[in-house]
């Protein structure tokens, strides 16, 4: 199956009692349930709902291991670290220590989980594609030409990191409405993706088009021939 490397990934990790417990209450998505060996992805949100990072929580049994974005890594700490408080919560940033990428245009069977071989750790989070960690120590190397990457996302309206998710978007409108749990407890910017979500309107939503259907403003990622695009409902 074809590799990319994933450049903007960051990796951080979180001890602590509390953890689970933290990250559920700030995130979009459940994962007070996760036990050792799952994967789960979640959306770090603001209190109007938009979106600050998404990221993909290993919980790793002692320890959880969090994949977020370098490009939004500050603004993310700047968010979660006051409100730890007295919790038991330690974070530290292990970035350094790691390449990453992804694996894509696959059929994986074990999604939500991940399995580590030889310094190398693959996360399933999807169906289609894995989140690959590797250690320095390993040596390995991903492939930098992204555009057959962005070309298969767009075929398979999957979002991506600083075109689709951005902070200008909340989760609905950035096609990750399946990260948004619809029966868990308070988190940051709930109410708002809830009175979305119970009124039937998102606002925006994203979609596949044809290059040349839709303004260019409107367009996220643009391929060769058809492009992923953020619109208003009613343009649909």
């Amino acid at each position: 199956m074809p590799k990319v490397a994933y450049a903007d990934a960051a990796l951080t990790v979180w001890k602590g009692r509390d953890v689970p417990q933290f990250i559920d209450g700030l995130s979009t998505n459940k994962t007070i349930d996760m036990v050792k060996g799952e994967i789960r992805q979640t959306v770090f949100t603001s209190s109007k709902a938009k979106i600050i990072d998404l990221a993909t929580v290993f919980h790793m049994g002692g320890f959880f291991a969090v994949l977020t974005h370098k490009s939004k890594l500050e603004s993310l700490l700047k968010h979660i670290t006051p409100r730890i408080l007295d919790q038991d919560v330690s974070i530290s940033d292990v970035t350094s220590r790691n390449t990453f990428g992804i694996e894509y245009a696959c059929s994986n069977t074990k999604v939500g989980h991940f399995e580590a071989h030889g310094g190398e750790t693959y996360g399933y989070v999807n169906q289609h594609y894995s989140i690959i960690v590797a250690s320095l120590d390993t040596g390995v190397q991903f492939d930098t030409q992204a555009e057959p990457f962005h070309e298969w996302r767009i075929e398979n309206l999957i979002p991506w990191n600083e075109t689709e998710i951005s902070s200008v978007h909340h989760p609905l409108s950035a096609g990750l409405e399946h990260l948004v749990h619809p029966q868990k407890g308070c988190y940051i910017g709930q109410e708002i993706l809830v009175r979305m979500l119970s009124r039937g309107k998102k606002g925006k939503i994203l979609v596949k088009v044809k290059n040349g259907d839709v303004a260019e403003k409107f367009i996220t990622t643009r391929g060769e021939q058809q492009s992923l695009a953020i619109v208003r409902e009613a343009n649909q």
